[in-house]
């Protein structure tokens, strides 16, 4: 089929994946009275750019007529209703929409040019003052370099926003560095994939047996197996994803590719029981699992700091404080806490979890001068100190951030006697390092989680790995409470643990568990916002701005978190604010936003959740208020924030909601296991509802099948536990057993771990 062209301004970026950089837009196209819909690889798309494409159009049986592009070129704005939305685009500090229409409108097509060679003209536009105007002209002084990167990455198809993004991280010198090697790009750069860092450095002449393009396809099937929870992979299988994603590459290309990049430090090789498929590790994770394990064993293996005495008598007392008696099992898992120096407590919902919290932090407050509690998320923290009447904190804070690193580590030791670290299910490998490495070897650490829950969304099982492992002392609570047993939330939750579909649970309006079986799915959605909007704040007396969430196994399609935010946005904010459309998204005031990814500068975390409450076209900002503490973002940074009227259940970990909406559809099916299924419902506090497909619900709730990750974690722990040493990487260039988490210099493939969630609780792939 031949293909046909089209040109036009993007006039709204309608959907946009930041992994495969698929996207739908709006194209306005001259001599067309309605905006053309155009879908696939779009080069980072923004509103105001100009394009040029080649496909074909096609009718999708709900959407209607699409243009389906096979290629896209960027071209230069050449008209004045498209240089309005360039300049009104974010490129200028001070240009919003406003100010760039006053612009266009007093010099017209010569506005780049007047920015460029004569600035002082710009007293010419009216309402426009010394302020502004000294603004805008220093940062388009500034911008110089970005002009130039401009114009060279749109030799390459790539847009203004992409430009902007890779001017911030390299500066001036960032045409030398992609020139140098373009695929720095898909490690560097968030949104950027490998395929177009190759096609940049095909652009540029690189060989499809570039040592630059080996090295970078291993690393990048690295990078993407730890951002899916790996802390590892066999070298067989990366050899062979890698092998699938260059094409060109034979297995004797790889394996030098791969020692070339273990002499360097880039990655860190490990032999195995079975010879010839070594444990393939980012150094980050190698570190991390090592020095987990041996911190573990020297914090189990030194003497306490502060003993509680007379363990009986404790117990006592602190049954007479909390006004009740414990459990026989209870008492167990107390007994443990406090004479062991490293100790589990699991249970699920209604087992008695917070009680036993609380109760172990009253009898180390009682013997311990310095006692801290902590929790992975701002929401698990904010709970964790409601239900034990303590101060709790993140880890991420208890560790502080500076812009030199955390200022808790090996050289400057947390001051603690006791830490008690709640929703241990939710931490990663990476994070666990961060705090063990910490934490003063004299130090309890009582950890407190569900197992049956989601494991962490970044790399690593850690609690599943604890507690195989056999050398740290673990109890698991199982008796339900009556109060407890009370709510059909707590039996539906265990039922769906044991494998039982609970749709055999009572029903009626003063219920707290409802499942809505529904087929179709324009209905389902119907059902969907009218129970948010409408039924339950209704019923509970809810707020849904603040207190019900939707929770779906996956963010895309109908019935993924993208959609139903779009969706659930027009219910909930239908106000014609002003808006900003960055990064395939839509914000304006009023929305409720979550952070998806770890700031520390800016002391947001991933799964904070806030409210826009300002949004500034001219200064090109946006502040949201999260729980206690308010964030102004740049538009450029938008990419760090997702509207979240929905989430996926990944996100959720560690929050809780009055209430909260789970979608189950056959759309879902890949995503649909027990753990998820399990994870959502216990999420709501006062009210859940399970609405879709009967089938898929059964099916979810019988498939315990969980997904394979690679950690070797357990075996450290038995090796450290034992004083045995862990194997030395076969590539011994460098010292991989350091404990600091600094990256060697010029170290271009982790110069932005963050990148794939490297940097505590990370986003997990969904599909």
């Amino acid at each position: 089929m031949t293909d046909s062209s089209l040109r036009g301004q993007i006039e709204k970026v309608n959907y946009l994946s930041d992994e495969s950089g698929f996207a739908i837009v709006s194209l306005r196209v001259p001599g067309q009275p309605e905006a053309v819909t155009v879908t696939g690889q779009l080069n980072c798309p923004a509103v105001g750019e100009s394009v040029e494409l080649t496909g074909e159009f096609k009718r999708h049986p709900r959407y209607g007529l699409q243009f389906e592009a096979r290629s896209c070129v960027n071209t230069p704005p050449d008209t004045e209703r498209a240089l309005k939305k360039y300049l009104g685009s974010g490129l200028i500090k001070g240009v919003g929409q406003a100010i760039a229409k006053k612009m266009v409108d007093t010099f017209g097509k010569e506005v780049l040019e007047v920015l460029e060679r004569s600035p002082e003209r710009l007293v010419e536009v009216s309402g426009l003052g010394a302020v502004r105007r000294e603004m805008i002209i220093k940062s388009w002084n500034s911008t110089a370099g970005l002009k130039r990167l401009l114009s060279f990455v749109s030799s390459f198809g790539l847009g203004p926003s992409l430009a902007v993004k890779i001017f911030k991280l390299y500066g001036t010198k960032a045409e030398e560095a992609i020139r140098e090697n373009p695929y720095r790009l898909s490690y560097d750069i968030f949104g950027v994939g490998f395929q177009t860092a190759d096609r940049v450095a095909r652009t540029l002449g690189f060989s499809p047996d570039s040592p630059y393009r080996l090295e970078a396809g291993l690393l990048y099937c690295l990078d993407n197996a730890v951002s899916r929870g790996h802390d590892f992979l066999p070298a067989k299988k990366l050899k062979q994803d890698a092998t699938n994603l260059i094409v060109e590459a034979c297995s004797r290309d790889l394996s030098e590719a791969m020692a070339r990049a273990a002499l360097a430090g880039r990655i860190m090789v490990e032999a195995q029981d079975e010879p010839g498929d070594e444990a393939v590790y980012l150094p980050q994770t190698y570190r991390a699992e090592t020095w987990v394990a041996k911190n573990l064993a020297a914090i189990a293996n030194s003497p306490f700091a502060v003993k509680v005495p007379r363990t009986d008598n404790a117990i006592l007392w602190v049954e007479k404080t909390l006004g009740f008696e414990l459990s026989p099992e209870q008492r167990e898992a107390l007994r443990m806490a406090i004479t062991e120096k490293i100790c589990l407590i699991t249970g699920g919902p209604g087992t008695g979890k917070t009680t036993m919290t609380k109760a172990v932090c009253q009898i180390w407050k009682a013997v311990a001068k310095k006692m801290a509690l902590a929790a992975p998320t701002g929401r698990a923290a904010k709970r964790l100190s409601q239900a034990t009447g303590f101060p709790a904190t993140t880890i991420h804070r208890l560790l502080e951030y500076s812009k030199q690193g955390f200022v808790h580590g090996p050289d400057n030791p947390l001051d603690l006697d006791m830490l008690l670290l709640d929703e241990a299910s939710m931490i990663d490998i990476l994070l666990l390092n961060q705090l063990l490495a910490a934490l003063p070897s004299q130090a309890v650490l009582v950890l407190v989680g569900d197992k049956d829950q989601l494991p962490s969304v970044g790399p690593g099982k850690v609690l599943g790995d604890l507690l195989d492992c056999g050398p740290i002392p673990s109890k698991r609570l199982t008796s339900i409470f009556r109060q407890a047993d009370e709510s059909l939330i707590v039996a539906a939750a265990h039922r769906i643990n044991r494998g039982v579909v609970p749709t055999d649970l009572p029903s009626g309006p003063d219920v707290d568990f409802h499942f809505v079986a529904e087929e179709n799915t324009e209905k389902l959605i119907d059902k969907i916002v009218r129970l948010v909007v409408e039924r339950i704040p209704k019923k509970l007396g809810l707020n849904p701005l603040y207190d019900v969430m939707v929770l779906t196994p996956t963010r895309k399609g109908e019935l993924g978190a993208h959609n139903l935010n779009a969706i659930l946005g027009r219910a909930l904010n239908p106000q014609p604010s002003p808006y900003i459309s960055r990064f395939g998204q839509t914000f304006k005031v009023g929305d409720r936003v979550m952070q998806i990814k770890n700031n520390y500068a800016r002391d947001v975390y991933n799964g904070d959740l806030g409210i826009v409450v300002h949004l500034d076209l001219e200064a090109q900002e946006l502040r949201v208020n999260f729980e206690d503490r308010r964030s102004v973002y740049d538009f450029a940074d938008l990419d760090e924030l997702s509207v979240a009227w929905a989430s996926t259940v990944h996100k959720a970990q560690g929050s809780e909601f009055e209430a909260v909406v789970i979608p189950i559809h056959p759309s879902h099916s890949i995503m649909l296991r027990r753990k998820l299924i399990y994870t959502a419902v216990t999420r709501g506090k006062r009210m859940v509802f399970v609405i879709g497909s009967k089938d898929c619900f059964r099916r979810a709730v019988q498939n315990n099948v969980e997904d394979e990750r690679y950690s070797n974690l357990g075996h450290r722990l038995m090796r450290a536990f034992g004083g045995r040493p862990d194997p030395a990487p076969l590539y011994n260039s460098k010292d991989s057993n350091s404990n600091s988490n600094s990256e060697e210099e010029g170290d271009y493939f982790f110069s932005n771990v963050s990148r794939f969630g490297f940097d505590g609780v990370g986003e997990a792939e969904d599909y």
